[in-house]
């Protein structure tokens, strides 16, 4: 369902995606239909949404950082009507995107043998 004003369009996500979101490429169909919008003002309607992955949500914020970006169409995108579940993962996409983790501690396993350490404990 779409909603129209002057200068403002409300997209229902449940009706024109599905409950729930979990691809990138339905989120870049998503993107594609904004982009013929002729509103300056979009809002995401996530009212009947129930779920959303990981990686639909990373390209739902870069989706809304490119709009924000463009110099030739630029539009502002706004999520709204979200539930926890949703906001939540959307927080965390966001906070990953803001503070990716570079320097993640590498395990390395040292092989030990067996032997070696009950002999070494029984003398």
């Amino acid at each position: 369902m779409i909603k129209n004003s002057i200068n403002t369009t409300t997209l229902a996500i449940a009706d024109i995606i599905a409950p729930i979101v979990s691809s990138r490429d339905i989120v870049n169909k998503l993107k594609n239909d904004i982009s013929k919008l002729k509103s300056e003002m979009v809002y995401l309607d996530f009212a009947k949404v129930d779920f959303i992955s990981r990686s639909a949500a990373h390209e739902l914020l870069s989706l809304k950082e490119d709009f924000r970006r463009k110099l030739f169409k630029k539009k502002e995108v706004d999520f709204i009507n979200t539930n926890d579940d949703v906001k939540k993962m959307l927080r965390v996409v966001a906070m990953n995107k803001a503070v990716p983790e570079k320097n993640k501690p590498k395990f390395e396993a040292e092989v030990i043998n067996i032997n070696s350490l009950i002999i070494s404990k029984t003398r």
